[in-house]
């Protein structure tokens, strides 16, 4: 029973810091060899214990399966893995003295949980560096398609904007009205832009042939007070040659508000998107 429980734990460490380095690496290898390295890394560490040079071989073995179908992410992906293996031991080791009179299960099941916790917040703050840095980098060109019309768009990613629509999750993006006048039907620009919340009426004024592509989607205003606002789902938008995953636009009326001059906003999730693709 021993066995099998350090079996477990070094399995679940192991794939932390390997999900950890496929995340902040922007590698995105598939899971399930996340996990089979981390097993199979698990059982040698366990079975050959007595021997120094396993940790090692244990080490590169688990990173030559986890990521075989990234080779030239390997090196960056070693190094991530180490980072991560560091920061979790000495973690574990600063609070190792808490636990010594407490039952082992206890222990494991605390640290698991420690490590987990501190591994995602460090990812959480590593990947909101990232974010706040692209935003002092030049505006995103950009090509967005509605209604089978296409505009050209300047763009700016917003690290605060995470507005999605409550039914698919999908990402919302922020655009000025002025911008897509020209290529929204005249009976739908003028019907959104006119349109005010209303629990009871909704949607019901819209035009009625361009509702399946709109939504009604919950949005915070400055002064904190929830309201509702329309999104329009675009048929494709893609920006610096990269399609964005299917969303929604808002239309503001906030152009001059824009960071530098920009047409619109992009949902934060965006620079996430844009970042793996251009890693693959």
């Amino acid at each position: 029973m021993y066995a099998e429980v350090m079996i477990a734990t070094n399995t679940f460490f192991n794939y932390t810091v390997l999900a950890f380095a496929n995340k902040i690496g922007w590698i995105e290898n598939k899971k399930r060899y996340l996990f089979l390295a981390a097993l199979i890394a698990g059982i040698l560490t366990v079975t050959f214990s007595n021997y120094f040079i396993t940790i090692f071989l244990s080490f590169f073995l688990m990173i030559a399966i986890a990521f075989w179908r990234k080779p030239k992410q390997i090196v960056k992906a070693i190094g991530l893995t180490l980072l991560a293996s560091l920061f979790a031991g000495g973690l574990l080791t600063a609070i190792a003295s808490f636990y010594r009179n407490t039952n082992y299960l206890f222990m494991i099941v605390n640290f698991a949980l420690i490590v987990v916790g501190g591994l995602y917040l460090l990812t959480k703050h590593v990947l909101h560096i990232h974010v706040a840095q692209s935003e002092r980098e030049l505006l995103y060109s950009s090509y967005v398609t509605l209604f089978g019309e296409a505009k050209e768009l300047t763009l700016f990613i917003d690290s605060g904007n995470v507005c999605k629509e409550p039914l698919s999750n999908d990402p919302v993006h922020f655009v000025a009205a002025e911008v897509l006048e020209e290529i929204l039907p005249e009976s739908l620009f003028r019907a959104v832009s006119n349109w005010e919340f209303d629990r009871k009426v909704g949607l019901d004024n819209l035009p009625k042939e361009y509702l399946t592509k709109l939504r009604l989607i919950p949005i915070a205003t400055i002064q904190q007070e929830k309201t509702w606002v329309i999104g329009i789902k675009y048929d494709n938008w893609k920006v610096n040659n990269q399609e964005l995953p299917k969303g929604y636009i808002v239309m503001t009326k906030l152009h001059d508000k824009f960071p530098h001059g920009a047409d619109g906003i992009l949902h934060s999730s965006s620079y996430f998107h844009l970042k793996k693709r251009s890693v693959e």
